[in-house]
């Protein structure tokens, strides 16, 4: 519950800065001015809320481990994350900063004007947060490694919530997109010392180092880590996809109808989201623990609950749809039917499969499904296009539907406990007799 919780305030806190930022900037800068914020933000911020994938590996193998009562393992695998992000962090930091330095951003991206040194020095000092941020969710994992999920979502989203403010101070006093930018990278190295002396206090058998460090421990993450980083990479081509099918077959009111549509219908996978987060360190520890019993109960619950959120999900867009979309888009948009119903029914598949992916990833068991979604996705996208030229906007939403309604099977077998935990401990067996 008290992960739950978090996650709403993470939510809220998320949607709150989104809302409240746009009218502060606007009226501090000018629409101009904000615009280009928003050009130069647009790919460090997303960055900021992703990682490398080693570290959510990490997290879930150091609960693992202290589950079991193998703290050693899980300080391996802390320090030989740590040595391995060091070493990527200013390669990643120069490949991202270096070439705007070689460009004219100003027309590169259509700056109007903007000096183009001041942009390279933002877009510079920008990249530095998201790297800076790597070691955030590693540091997090100390702190999760005690079963402490909860503290985690509370600090990230308090770190979000106050680079926000402080963004929105620094325009109000009139400072410049450079103090903005430099205001969001000093609230990151703030919150990055917190959450480092937070994860001493909850774990303090865990420090950073590399004394423990193996190389041996980076190649055994190396292909869960790989396959991870393919999920948004997937989901990328899922949701841009048929919008950029749909914009080259159709016109551009399509494009606004089925993008719109979407986003309206996917507002019910917040809900399953939130709960599905609340779970993954709880399946972790107890698969740590050998605990299968539990580890299926548990399972059971989270069925329970998505099944419940999903179905309220369900009777509210049936009976609130005309209204919704009226409220959302001031009557511009209308409900097709029967494509928003496809639409409907492809977000319900992919809350019931996300929610059987739970397991999956909280063990880092999730290689094959990985994959598997991202040939769907890749291999769908032609479908998507021949689809769309022959029906429209009901054949993009066709792919959406086949390609969540195919990984239900998918995950369903593979999330069944007695796989997952028999995988995870002939896993255990193998690394301790490698040790």
């Amino acid at each position: 519950m008290r992960s739950f919780f978090a996650q709403i305030y993470a939510q809220a806190s998320g949607i709150l800065i989104q809302l409240a930022l746009v009218p502060v900037l606007i009226h501090a800068w000018g629409t101009e001015l904000y615009g280009t914020w928003l050009l130069l933000t647009a790919v460090p911020f997303y960055l900021t809320f992703s990682d490398f994938g080693f570290t959510f590996i990490a997290k879930n193998e150091m609960v693992m481990a202290v589950a079991a009562g193998d703290k050693p393992a899980a300080v391996r695998t802390f320090q030989s994350v740590f040595v391995m992000l060091s070493c990527a962090i200013p390669v990643v930091f120069i490949a991202m900063a270096g070439p705007p330095f070689l460009l004219d951003l100003s027309h590169l991206l259509s700056l109007h004007g903007y000096p183009n040194a001041q942009a390279r020095l933002v877009f510079a000092v920008l990249v530095l947060n998201v790297a800076l941020y790597q070691y955030f969710p590693l540091l997090c994992g100390g702190i999760r490694a005690e079963n402490r999920p909860a503290t985690e979502a509370m600090l990230a989203a308090t770190s979000r919530l106050c680079e926000g403010l402080l963004i929105a101070v620094v325009a109000l006093r009139g400072g410049d997109l450079l103090a903005a930018a430099s205001a969001s990278l000093v609230n990151r190295i703030v919150f990055l010392g917190i959450t480092y002396l937070w994860m001493r206090r909850l774990s303090p058998w865990v420090d950073l180092g590399w004394r423990h460090a193996r190389m041996a421990e980076i190649r055994r993450l190396f292909h869960p880590a790989l396959a991870y980083m393919f999920m948004p990479l997937a989901q990328a081509v899922m949701i841009q996809g048929p919008v950029l099918v749909i914009g080259h077959i159709l016109d551009p009111v399509m494009v606004v109808t089925f993008a719109t549509s979407r986003t309206l219908a996917r507002l019910g996978t917040a809900g399953t989201n939130m709960l599905t987060n609340s779970f993954i360190t709880e399946f972790a520890a107890r698969a740590g623990q050998g605990d299968r019993v539990g580890f299926a109960a548990l399972f059971r619950t989270e069925l329970l609950l998505c099944g419940v959120a999903i179905a309220g999900y369900v009777a509210g867009i049936i009976l609130l749809d005309d209204r919704l979309m009226h409220l959302f888009t001031h009557g511009k948009v209308p409900i097709l039917e029967p494509f928003f119903g496809m639409i409907v029914a492809g977000v319900v598949a992919e809350m019931i499969w996300q929610t059987l992916f739970t397991p999956i990833s909280a063990v880092n068991r999730h290689r094959s499904t990985t994959y598997t979604y991202s040939m769907l996705c890749l291999i769908g996208i032609v479908a998507c296009y021949l689809m769309t030229r022959q029906f429209g906007v009901i054949g993009a939403s066709a792919y959406v539907l086949g390609v969540n309604a195919i990984m239900i099977p998918v995950t369903a077998v593979m999330s069944r406990p007695e796989r997952l935990l028999d995988a995870y401990s002939q896993r255990k067996n193998l690394a301790a007799a490698s040790t």
